[in-house]
């Protein structure tokens, strides 16, 4: 009995120019950014004689230096200790709230880094849940319940997205000022929960791939619209659903102009950092190599949060269907 062999050919991978330009952009921008990650770092470790003296920008640090240091003797960390103990902020805030019964407010605030951590996780944290919640359930809503409302409801986030509002930010304040919801984690969270954006679209073209039978067979079962909605349809949105909160937290947690406007009696790390390295720097961070330390410092939790969650943000999701 003969067997037939067969065969597999190896397919050949080939890459257009285009393909390769592409591909040298992107190799090349990576190896800049982790370049400059690297340098940040090791200039982080140094004294500010290294530079100044030495003129030592791109090697690595000389420990003779640290030896004389008077705050942080034989301490290669020295400027990352220096920074946590000198990374405070005191502050003065006055404004005026409320419509029929107009007051002055006036707020004084002190805050270290521990402090900014805290009110960065309630900024980032909990006001990107909101962030994502909202657009994901109205995109729920608008896909599985097709009436006139929700067609209306689409278009207007597409006019709100094609044609953005600018120079709206003095009536938003004027607003929460006169709701006496300004500076609030509160108010914050509320002003955030909005679903006019890109990510209503992501969730609406995202439900619309979901055969409506999974709902429809929970219903003969028995099940009300919400049990659908929380236990069947919510479920499966969960990994976009992280994936698009990890962004927004990625995006807050290095905005300082947005604490600035609407929180400005709780600092977050961004807002801290921003102001003593290039508001009031002084003479606690006069120093290149304290101020990159304290960058570096900054940026060692959202570091973390990307090295354990990178397969989520880089993975692209897909769903199945139902099997018969």
């Amino acid at each position: 009995m003969n067997k037939s062999l067969t065969v597999k050919k190896k397919k050949k991978f080939h890459l257009n120019p285009f393909q390769i330009i592409v591909f040298v952009l992107l190799i090349s921008s990576s190896i800049l950014m982790l370049g400059l990650l690297l340098l940040g770092l090791i200039t982080s470790l140094k004294q500010e004689s290294d530079i100044a003296i030495d003129s030592n920008i791109f090697g690595l640090p000389n420990m003779e230096w640290w030896k004389w240091d008077q705050y942080y003797p034989n301490n290669i960390f020295g400027n990352y200790l220096y920074a946590f103990k000198n990374l405070t902020l005191k502050l003065q805030n006055s404004y005026i709230v409320g419509v029929f019964n107009p007051e002055r407010v006036k707020v004084e605030v002190e805050v270290n880094l521990l402090t900014a951590f805290w009110n960065t996780i309630l900024y980032a944290g909990v006001g990107g849940l909101f962030q994502t919640f909202f657009p994901l359930y109205m995109g729920y809503l608008c896909a599985k319940y097709q009436n006139k409302l929700s067609r209306i409801i689409y278009l207007i986030v597409i006019f709100v997205i094609a044609i953005p509002i600018v120079g709206n930010q003095p009536s938003v304040i004027n607003l929460m000022r006169n709701l006496r919801l300004f500076d609030t984690m509160i108010g914050d969270w509320i002003r955030r929960s909005s679903f006019t954006n890109i990510y209503f679209l992501l969730f609406y073209a995202y439900f619309k791939t979901i055969p409506d039978d999974y709902g429809e067979s929970a219903e003969i079962d028995g099940a009300n619209q919400l049990t659908i909605m929380f236990r069947i349809y919510l479920p499966l949105a969960l990994p976009m659903f992280f994936t698009v909160f990890l962004l927004i937290f990625v995006a807050a947690w290095n905005d300082f102009t947005t604490p600035m406007l609407y929180l400005p009696s709780y600092p977050t790390i961004s807002y801290l950092l921003y102001y003593k390295t290039t508001v009031n720097s002084g003479s606690a961070f006069n120093s290149d190599v304290r101020r990159i330390a304290a960058l570096m410092l900054s940026a060692i939790p959202i570091t973390a949060v990307f090295i354990a969650f990178n397969k989520r943000l880089m993975t692209n999701l897909t769903i199945g269907g139902i099997k018969g």
